[in-house]
C-alpha cells in the first residue's frame, strides 16, 4: 500500500470518528433538552400539586353494645355481612325483662286506683267540711241569737222585779196605814162603847163606831192580802229572773259548745288540703310508674340489639350463651358507603392548601385506581399535639422537627370507590393548589 492510500484511509478513518462525535453531542443535546423540558415540566407539576404517603382510609365505625343485662340466645348477623340500618343484630333472653313489664303494669294500676280514690276524696271533704262549717256557723248563730233574747228577757224581768218590790213596798205601806186606821178604829170603838154604857152616846153612834171598826178591819185584812200578792208576784219574778239567768249560762254555754265546733269545723278544712297533698302525692306516683312502665318498655325493646347504621359487620365478638352487661362491646358496623381519607402533611406542604381544593387519590391495594376528591377541612393542631402525651419542647435539648397536619380529603360523589375502600387502607393523594 502506497503512502498515499495510508494517508486516504486514516483521512476516511477521521471523518468518521467527527461524524460520530457529531452524531454523540447532537444525541446528548436532545437528551439534555427532552430532561430539561421533563424536568421543567416536573418542578412545575409539584410546584402547583403537594403529595404525601402518610394517608388512610377512614370511616364511621358504631360500636354495637348492650344497653341491658341479660343472656345471648340469638347472633343474627356475622362477621362482614352487609346490614341495613335497624337490622336485628342480636337478641337477649327477654322474659326477665317481660316479668319486669309486668310488674310495672301492676304498680301502675295500683298508683291509678290510689289515684282515683284520693281524687275523688277531696271534693267529698271539701263538700262535707263546708257543710259542717256552714252548719256550726249557723248553730253559733242562734246561740248568739239565744243569748240576746235571754238577756232581754232578763232585763225585762229585772224591771218586772223591781217593779214587783215597789209594789210589795207600797203594799207594806198600805197595810202599815191600814193597821193604824184599824187600831184607831177600835180605839174609837171602844170610847163608844165606854160612852154608850154611860149612856152619854147614843146607839146610833155606837153602831158608827163599830161600822168604821169593821171597815177598817176590813181594809186591813184587803191591804194584807195585797202585800201577800205582791210578795208572791215578787217571789214570782224572783223564780222567772232565776230562770232566766239559768237559761243564760246555758245559753252561753251553748254558744261556747257552737263556737269549738265552729273552730273544729273549720280546722277540719285543713283536711281539704291535705287530700289535694295526698291527691297530688297520689299523681306523682302514678307518674312515676308510668314512667317506671316506659322504662321496662324500653328495655324490652333493647333485649334486640338492633344496628345503629348501614354498613358491614365487623369485629364481633359475642356468642349465643354469653352473659352481657350495659355497655359491653359485642360486635361493630362500619358505614363502608361514607368514607374519607385523612392525609398527614407536612407543616411547610399547607401553605398553599386550602378547603375546596381538588384531590386525586391513589390505592395501594388497587394500583391503577385513582378517585377524585376534594380538601374537606385542615385540623387545627399537628397530630403530635392531640397524643396521649403532647411533647414538652421546654427543654435546652430542643430540635426542631417538621410536624404533620391532618388533612381530611372526601371524594367526590358518583364514583365506585366508595365500595373498594375499607378504613386504614393506605392511599397516596395529591392536591391540586391551582
Amino acid at each position: 500500500m502506497s503512502d498515499t492510500d495510508t494517508a486516504e484511509a486514516f483521512r476516511r478513518v477521521g471523518a468518521g470518528r467527527r461524524r460520530r462525535r457529531a452524531v454523540a453531542l447532537a444525541l446528548l443535546g436532545v437528551v439534555v433538552v427532552v430532561v430539561g423540558a421533563y424536568g421543567v415540566r416536573v418542578w412545575r407539576y409539584w410546584d402547583r400539586h403537594v403529595s404525601t404517603d402518610d394517608a388512610f382510609v377512614e370511616a364511621h365505625i358504631s360500636p354495637v353494645s348492650s344497653r341491658v343485662r341479660g343472656t345471648v340466645v340469638q347472633v343474627l348477623a356475622h362477621d362482614n355481612q352487609e346490614v341495613p340500618v335497624g337490622a336485628p343484630l342480636v337478641r337477649l333472653d327477654p322474659r326477665d325483662l317481660e316479668m319486669k313489664v309486668h310488674q310495672a303494669r301492676a304498680a301502675l294500676a295500683t298508683a291509678e286506683s290510689h289515684l282515683r280514690t284520693a281524687a275523688a276524696g277531696v271534693p267529698m271533704t271539701d263538700e262535707s267540711t263546708r257543710s259542717q262549717v256552714a252548719f256550726a256557723e249557723a248553730t253559733a248563730a242562734g246561740a248568739a241569737l239565744g243569748i240576746d233574747g235571754v238577756r232581754r228577757v232578763i232585763d225585762e224581768r229585772r224591771s218586772r222585779l223591781l217593779a214587783r218590790r215597789a209594789a210589795v213596798q207600797a203594799a207594806t205601806a198600805d197595810v202599815a196605814a191600814r193597821q193604824a186606821d184599824f187600831d184607831r178604829a177600835g180605839l174609837d170603838r171602844g170610847r163608844m162603847q165606854e160612852l154608850l154604857g154611860r149612856e152619854l152616846v147614843s146607839r146610833q153612834e155606837f153602831d158608827h163606831a163599830e161600822s168604821a171598826f169593821r171597815m177598817a178591819g176590813a181594809a186591813l185584812e184587803a191591804a194584807r192580802r195585797r202585800l201577800d200578792g205582791a210578795r208572791a208576784e215578787v217571789a214570782q219574778a224572783e223564780a222567772e229572773l232565776a230562770s232566766q239567768e239559768v237559761a243564760l249560762a246555758q245559753a252561753g254555754r251553748q254558744r261556747e259548745a257552737a263556737e269549738a265546733g265552729l273552730g273544729d269545723a273549720r280546722s277540719r278544712r285543713g283536711e281539704v288540703t291535705i287530700r289535694s297533698a295526698e291527691a297530688a302525692s297520689a299523681q306523682a306516683k302514678m307518674a312515676e310508674a308510668r314512667a317506671a312502665l316506659q322504662e321496662a318498655e324500653l328495655n324490652l325493646e333493647y333485649a334486640t340489639i338492633l344496628a345503629p347504621v348501614a354498613g358491614r359487620v365487623t369485629r364481633r365478638t359475642v356468642e349465643v350463651g354469653q352473659v352481657v352487661q350495659p355497655g359491653q362491646p359485642l360486635l361493630a358496623v362500619v358505614d363502608a358507603g361514607n368514607v374519607w381519607v385523612i392525609a398527614n402533611y407536612k407543616e411547610t406542604q399547607l401553605t398553599h392548601v386550602r378547603p375546596g381544593q381538588r384531590a386525586a387519590i391513589s390505592v395501594d391495594t388497587h394500583p391503577g385506581l385513582v378517585l377524585r376528591g376534594r380538601v374537606d377541612s385542615i385540623q387545627s393542631g399537628t397530630g403530635s399535639r392531640f397524643t396521649l402525651l403532647p411533647p414538652q419542647n421546654a427543654s435546652g435539648n430542643f430540635v426542631k422537627v417538621v410536624q404533620r397536619i391532618p388533612v381530611k380529603l372526601v371524594l367526590e360523589p358518583g364514583q365506585n370507590g366508595h365500595a373498594l375502600l375499607v378504613p386504614g387502607m393506605s392511599v397516596v393523594p395529591v392536591i391540586e393548589l391551582r
